[in-house]
């Protein structure tokens, strides 16, 4: 006897983020990067941290610091990703290349991944910019 049960699965914020991450670097790997690191946390602690990358891919002799946002509505991209959280960015970037010095001679690019449930992915490559010499 077979019975008819609902599949429910709570999804809340984080989880979904977490699958967006996910789709996102799926994407990368059918695009010919290969994942390197995820959820990146770099410094020591939270007094020390430079911030959080949400993955990390290389490409030849590129290294890719990727992050995603998921939103419901298309508007809400536009103030999805602010000028704090692309300082932290940046800042784990810096950390990463320093304590990775086999990609010191490797180009670098910070990519963003807008995601809209349940198919849209817009990747904006070399979204942010930044002056730093690293």
């Amino acid at each position: 006897m077979f019975m008819n049960v609902p599949f429910k699965l709570k999804m809340n914020k984080y989880r979904i983020g977490h699958i967006a991450e996910i789709l996102c670097r799926i994407y990368m790997f059918f695009h010919g990067y290969k994942v390197i690191a995820h959820n990146y946390k770099s410094g020591t602690g939270k007094k020390n941290s430079c911030g959080e990358i949400d993955f990390i891919v290389q490409k030849r002799k590129t290294i890719v610091f990727c992050e995603v946002k998921q939103r419901k509505d298309r508007s809400a991209f536009l103030f999805a990703l602010t000028r704090q959280q692309q300082k932290r960015i940046m800042n784990g970037a810096q950390f990463f290349m320093k304590t990775h010095p086999q990609y010191t001679s490797f180009s670098m690019r910070f990519d963003v991944f807008f995601v809209q449930f349940p198919y849209k992915i817009k990747h904006i490559k070399n979204a942010l910019y930044s002056d730093n010499s690293f």
